[in-house]
């Protein structure tokens, strides 16, 4: 069982009454914004769960009925699809609160602080822990908080700012985590749970050629200005290479994660690493390594695989020479011996070669040798 994030509208739509019926999800440009009031000023926002969205400028505020579509162009250009446009609450960020309850071991664990907002993390010590018995808000707020997290299977709630006026609360910010496992029993469904990570060009690409084949394709950056680019087949290669790379104390360097696998052709090889390396000529990093590496197949052909990656390779070595960037590799499988051999000629005669490896050393051993060359 594992804790998804909801967007902001399920959240808030799961803790407060009819806030659906003066809130609207918007999911594209053509979203119908017929139900927002005329005379309501409204504050957009992207909701995939996005973290500090004021100082990112994912926020529009004072958007009339009339600005809404505009204000989610606006927001989109910056590469997000889902979005949310609520009513404005004026009020002084004095009044801004932060609480937040957490499902332990022990119970319902609550934190709250009065000086909520933006800067709460700047004030760390005004949040104090409390029981759902003591905290300083009013009760009926609190019961209803834990109900919806009983009811709906929520294990996180976290508001802020929260906006306390008499036995009234306002939840200007909501994020709420719930379990999977109850999503067949919950108000919320898949359609609610968020992603804040926006998609590169490189990485879209990827899960397209993922879609439209029987062979298997990942790619995800972690870091887009890494020095070790990885292009791995098979899932456990990925996390072995992955793993020895945090063992070390190396994790920063690591610039993606995903696999290639199941007997992808040549021209899909030739694809997938071309979208890799795309995404590495990005990275700031002064010195870059590729990993080239995996298990020992059963039926991928090393060869008719390793034919594609040159041809990648050999079309952007420029490049990848400019930008100090050597390839180790490490592989197994059918036709391993005339693979590596053409991949060592290959590395020799265009400069980028690091290392070339066979199934007769440790897989661990082509991650040592590229972390030395660039942690040099």
């Amino acid at each position: 069982m594992s804790r998804v994030k909801l967007s902001e509208f399920a959240a808030k739509s799961l803790l407060v009454d009819d806030y659906a019926g003066v809130s609207l999800a918007v999911d594209s440009l053509e979203s119908d914004t017929a139900k927002l009031a005329d005379d309501v000023s409204y504050i957009v926002k992207v909701d995939q769960g996005v973290k500090k969205r004021g100082k990112q400028g994912l926020i529009v505020l004072n958007a009339s009925k009339k600005d809404v579509p505009e204000a989610v162009r606006t927001l989109a250009s910056k590469g997000f699809s889902r979005f949310v446009a609520e009513p404005m609450f004026p009020h002084d960020e004095s009044e801004e609160r932060y609480v937040s309850f957490e499902r332990t071991r022990a119970g319902i664990a609550i934190h709250y602080s009065e000086h909520g907002g933006v800067n709460v993390e700047d004030d760390p010590e005004s949040v104090k822990a409390y029981t759902p018995e003591n905290v300083p808000l009013p009760k009926e707020f609190v019961e209803r908080v834990l109900n919806a997290m009983d009811d709906q299977h929520l294990s996180f709630v976290e508001i802020n700012p929260l906006i306390v006026r008499g036995g009234d609360c306002i939840l200007l910010d909501a994020a709420v985590l719930a379990d999977s496992a109850g999503e067949h029993t919950s108000k919320w469904t898949d359609d609610d749970i968020v992603n804040p990570h926006v998609p590169s060009d490189s990485e879209a690409a990827v899960a397209e050629m993922n879609q439209n084949s029987p062979a298997a394709f990942s790619f995800r950056v972690l870091n887009p200005d890494g020095a070790l680019w990885l292009i791995l087949s098979g899932g456990g290669a990925s996390i072995t290479i992955a793993d020895e790379a945090m063992n070390r104390g190396k994790a920063d360097l690591i610039s993606n994660y995903g696999e290639y696998s199941g007997g992808p052709t040549t021209e899909e090889s030739y694809l997938y690493t071309k979208h890799v390396i795309e995404q590495l000529q990005l990275s700031k990093s002064p010195k870059k390594a590729i990993v080239i590496a995996g298990g020992v197949a059963n039926f991928t052909d090393v060869k008719k695989t390793f034919k594609g990656v040159i041809q990648a390779l050999d079309e952007y070595s420029d490049v990848l020479k400019s930008q100090g960037v050597k390839v180790y590799v490490r592989r197994g499988g059918p036709n391993e011996a005339e693979g590596l051999a053409m991949m060592k000629k290959f590395l020799e005669g265009s400069g980028l070669f690091g290392s070339v490896h066979g199934s007769d050393i440790l897989l661990t051993e082509v991650i040592t040798e590229a972390l030395e060359y660039v942690d040099a």
